[in-house]
C-alpha cells in the first residue's frame, strides 16, 4: 500500500449539491458503479481549499439495519505502519476524467501483490447519517492502490467535474470483522478481502461541476 493523500489549509470556493441514488446491485471488479435506493450519498460541497481539494458528503442509510462504509484508507509510514488517514481519497484521472473513490478496489487480475489494500470499515446505524469529507492534494494526481497505467497530474484549472463514489456494505452484521488499533492507537475494524469484493456497493456521484478553480 502506498500513502499519497495529505490534507492543508481551508479556503471555500465552490459549493455544488447533489445526491446518488439507484437500484440495489453489488459493484463487482469490471467498475460497475451502482447503489441501494434506501442508502443516499448526498454531496454538500466540492471546494478548493488552499493548496487541496475537498469534498464535503453525506451518506443517509435509511434502511432497516445498520450498514458499513468501506471508507477507512490507511496512510503508510516509511516503515511500513499504518495509519488511519481518514480523510483519504484515491485518485483515478485515467480517461480525462476525476474520480475520488473510497472504497475497496479490487486488485487487477493481471496483478500479483503480497496484501490487497484492505480499508477499514465504519457502522452506520438505521436511520442514522454519516458526515464524511474527502480531501486530496492540488494539484491533482493518480493516487490508486496498484499500478495500473502512467500516473497523471492535473491542475485544477484544468477540471470542470469530478466524481465521488464511496463503497458500503449492506448488512453490517453478516461480515466478519478483525478488531485491531492503527499506528497511532486509533482503533480500527478491517473485513475480510473477499467477502468485501462480493458485498461492496458502490454509491456513485455522478459528474459534478467545480466552479471558480483557478
Amino acid at each position: 500500500m502506498r500513502a499519497l493523500l495529505r490534507t492543508g489549509a481551508w479556503v471555500v470556493l465552490a459549493v455544488i449539491v447533489g445526491c446518488a441514488r439507484a437500484p440495489e446491485r453489488p459493484a463487482n471488479p469490471g467498475g460497475h458503479r451502482v447503489a441501494q435506493a434506501d442508502v443516499e450519498l448526498k454531496v454538500e460541497s466540492v471546494a478548493r481549499e488552499a493548496d487541496t481539494l475537498a469534498v464535503t458528503y453525506a451518506v443517509h442509510n435509511r434502511t432497516s439495519r445498520a450498514v458499513l462504509l468501506v471508507d477507512g484508507l490507511w496512510d503508510v509510514g516509511f516503515s511500513g505502519h499504518l495509519t488511519l488517514a481518514p480523510e483519504r481519497a484515491y485518485v483515478d484521472l485515467s480517461g480525462g476524467r476525476v474520480v475520488l473513490s473510497r472504497m475497496l478496489l479490487p486488485v487487477p487480475e493481471d496483478l500479483m501483490v503480497e496484501a490487497p489494500e484492505v480499508p477499514a470499515v465504519t457502522r452506520v446505524e438505521a436511520g442514522a447519517t454519516a458526515n464524511r469529507r474527502a480531501v486530496v492534494p492540488l494539484p491533482l494526481r493518480t493516487a490508486l492502490p496498484y499500478p495500473t497505467g502512467p500516473e497523471e497530474t492535473r491542475e485544477l484549472s484544468e477540471v470542470r467535474e469530478v466524481s465521488l463514489r464511496v463503497g458500503y456494505l449492506p448488512d453490517a452484521d453478516a461480515m466478519t470483522l478483525h478488531a485491531g488499533k492503527d499506528s497511532q492507537g486509533t482503533a480500527v475494524q478491517t473485513p475480510e478481502y473477499g467477502p468485501v469484493v462480493k458485498a461492496q456497493r458502490v454509491l456513485d456521484s455522478g459528474p459534478l461541476p467545480v466552479s471558480g478553480a483557478k
